[in-house]
């Protein structure tokens, strides 16, 4: 893999920069040609596909079929959902056993709901059923399943074929990750017929996808779905026909009987329910950043925990309320993964420069107030993968080797087309936050493999081939933040400063002030044009239109009978730099204002407050260690120094680059070689040594007093 080039990069932005503000007319976007293209016509001159439509698609219980069974994780990996149609209401019930012993198979019965379902083949459907088998599934197992639309509790129960469910090892597994099949969209002549061609080559070119993908990947513990499922976005009668028919095509893949799908809502998901219907997502109760469709949800696999946010919904205070309930029920996952459907450090158009922008402000700030390690998203139907960012800012890693370890930031991958039916063109530039794109006008599919100190994404296409490099990121055990380890400075400085000398806090402070220094200059309230948006955001004369425009009503709320953006207050934690690089009006963009931060600096500042915090010194007290010494000429004494001062180092090493502590709670300092109290605590063992110490010289000197008066009796 290449060495990416960020200086040649941001050069090149500055030019283009200059040369679009030279032009009389700025144009508030650049666009390079406008392409919808989609593999419409090698499907349908392909005999494989032909043969497939006449003689499998168009068959009873396929095409017509909008009621089959979706898999979708539950709370934890020892759960699982359950949802499909019936035509009729009844009681739905869920049959499921291990190792093929039927006789001890569990079953789960759910609540039947009512709903208005029908597809262009004429069928009509009348419930929807979910079902949750909770705390039943174990690592490495594999299980069976049954299923029913009306359980009567005796041998006339009719059940559903049976089908398996493998679940995988938590500490290592894989998932698929897809984005924008959007079943129908490639176009046709019949559309909104009951044998839409739409429909049937989207749907033989996606399942050829999720096919291929279970060869790359056949132990995948679930699919991430990036939104779009299907194409029909509108709510008239005939549209809902044409949904629901979409679903069946999405919904068809036979591995989807096996395999669960944590799916996101995509724009063209969100007008209706009947994705909500379709998919019964875990920890979506409270309805946070729910639209028509349904709502934000998470889930924990292992020590990886997925927060699917409904980017439909621009309410950054409900995705946060849920992303804080997520992380705070689930604070041991050693990974955090958002997915959402609009892309927001994508390079696709026309997406990555209009809504694509209006979204970053929202979810971007987010990301890293959580920490988040990668965020997936769609929406551009071409793939790219970003450099770590954080505060809009490349942190400029050395990735030649494909991988990086203990970053700053979050990676963004943008997914490409699951079945090919549409694709968009590249961006006729390159956005200084890209690190790879492609668009190869061919479906395609990602796995992402999960251990407990690395995660990779690798990328193929339909036929198997890889379609963008490799990338990894590397997690070692004491990795740590900028902003946690300037927690913990500050906390020691507030809390412990009597207890150093004077020149190890001095240490400290300029170690700490260095690094803060560091961090504000690549902060949004710093950034070049920050007067001017603050200004002009959310107004009618905002150069941006759309950009948390009021003008936009999908982005008002009323109160008080006055529109009000809903989604953020001004722009006080990132400043959209793409837009703002590219149409300053008149403004010569020096390549020191590009968005980019050497990580060389970011890391030799930690490191340099890291060896501040392990060498600080306590400040010896002279009268006790005189008593001490005193008291114990004849027991061997116990050298308080010594002590003190080695167990309230920390054990870091300032040469490594990547150097840093972990804060597993408030007292835990960690490194990659030792685990040390931190300072700002003391050192309880010392403690108990000092008692303890205290303790034998009182008893000696009792000792010592009592025999003395014994000497004066006798004398007397």
């Amino acid at each position: 893999m290449k060495k990416k080039n960020l200086v040649r990069k941001a050069t090149c932005l500055a030019m283009l920069a200059t040369m679009t503000l030279s032009y009389t007319q700025v144009n508030a976007f650049a666009y390079g040609e406008y392409q919808s293209a989609s593999t419409a016509a090698q499907t349908d001159g392909s005999s494989e596909f032909q043969s497939w439509r006449d003689n499998i698609w168009h068959t009873e219980g396929n095409y017509d079929n909008s009621a089959k069974i979706a898999l979708t994780p539950g709370k934890t990996e020892k759960d699982l959902n359950f949802s499909w149609y019936s035509k009729e209401k009844g009681t739905p019930a869920v049959r499921v056993w291990k190792d093929g012993n039927k006789s001890n198979a569990v079953i789960v019965t759910g609540e039947a709901k009512d709903i208005t379902a029908e597809n262009w083949q004429g069928n009509i459907y009348t419930a929807k059923n979910q079902i949750s088998v909770n705390d039943y599934f174990e690592y490495g197992n594999t299980y069976n399943y049954e299923y029913t639309d009306n359980y009567t509790g005796d041998a006339s129960t009719k059940w559903s074929d049976t089908y398996k469910y493998n679940t995988t090892k938590s500490e290592e597994f894989s998932v698929i990750l897809t984005g924008d099949p959007q079943i129908g969209a490639s176009g046709s002549s019949d559309d909104k017929t009951a044998t839409d061609s739409s429909v049937s080559r989207d749907t033989y070119n996606w399942n050829k996808t999720i096919e291929t993908a279970m060869k790359v990947c056949p132990d995948a513990a679930f699919l991430l779905s990036a939104g779009d499922q299907i194409d029909t976005s509108g709510t008239s009668d005939n549209n809902l026909k044409t949904r629901e028919s979409e679903y069946a095509g999405y919904l068809y893949p036979v591995a989807f009987r096996n395999l669960p799908i944590a799916s996101t809502i995509g724009n063209h998901d969100t007008a209706v329910s009947d994705y909500s219907a379709h998919f019964n997502n875990p920890n979506s109760e409270k309805k946070l950043g729910s639209t028509n469709a349904g709502s934000d949800y998470y889930f924990k696999y292992g020590k990886v925990l997925i927060i699917s946010l409904n980017s439909n919904n621009r309410n950054q205070a409900e995705h946060r309320a849920l992303m804080q309930e997520a992380i705070d029920n689930n604070s041991d996952a050693l990974w955090k993964v958002v997915i959402f459907h609009s892309d927001i450090y994508g390079s696709g158009q026309p997406h990555a420069d209009t809504d694509a922008a209006t979204n970053r402000v929202i979810f971007a700030p987010l990301m890293d107030e959580f920490d988040i390690d990668i965020c997936l998203t769609g929406h551009d139907h071409t793939y790219s993968r970003s450099y770590q960012v954080l505060d809009g800012n490349v942190i400029d890693y050395d990735i030649s080797s494909g991988s990086v370890t203990n970053p700053e930031g979050t990676l963004y991958i943008t997914t490409g087309s699951g079945s090919g039916s549409k694709y968009y063109n590249l961006l006729n530039y390159t956005p200084y936050y890209i690190a790879e794109r492609t668009n190869a006008l061919l479906p395609s599919f990602s796995t992402i493999d999960f251990t407990n100190n690395s995660l990779t994404i690798k990328t193929y296409d339909y036929d198997g081939n890889k379609y963008a490099d490799d990338f990894t990121i590397n997690k070692t055990s004491d990795d740590i933040s900028t902003d946690d380890l300037l927690s913990q400075a500050e906390d020691i400085l507030t809390n412990n400063t009597s207890k150093y000398t004077e020149d190890s806090i001095a240490k400290l402070k300029a170690a700490l002030e260095k690094l803060k220094a560091l961090k504000e200059s690549y902060t949004t309230e710093k950034d070049a044009f920050i007067d001017e948006i603050t200004a002009k955001y959310g107004k009618e004369d905002d150069r941006v239109k759309g950009y948390g425009s009021v003008v936009n009503a999908e982005d008002k709320d009323i109160v008080n009978e006055m529109p009000v953006n809903r989604f953020k207050q001004g722009i006080s934690t990132l400043l959209d730099k793409t837009i703002y690089l590219q149409i300053s009006n008149g403004v010569e963009i020096e390549n020191a204002n590009l968005p980019i931060v050497k990580a060389e600096s970011v890391e030799a500042s930690k490191a340099e407050l890291i060896n501040a915090i392990k060498s600080l010194e306590e400040i010896k007290n002279d009268d006790k260690s005189d008593d001490n010494n005193n008291g114990n000429d004849n027991n061997g004494g116990i050298n308080n120094d010594n002590n003190s001062n080695s167990n309230n180092k920390e054990s870091i090493k300032a040469d490594n680059k990547n150097a840093s502590i972990k804060s597993n709670d408030n007292n835990t300092v960690k490194s990659a070689d030792t685990n040390i109290k931190a300072p700002k605590t003391g050192d309880k063992l010392n403690s108990i040594i000092c008692v303890a110490g205290m303790s034998i010289l009182s008893i000696a000197a009792a000792m010592l007093s009592l025999n003395r008066k014994k000497e004066e009796d006798c004398e007397e």
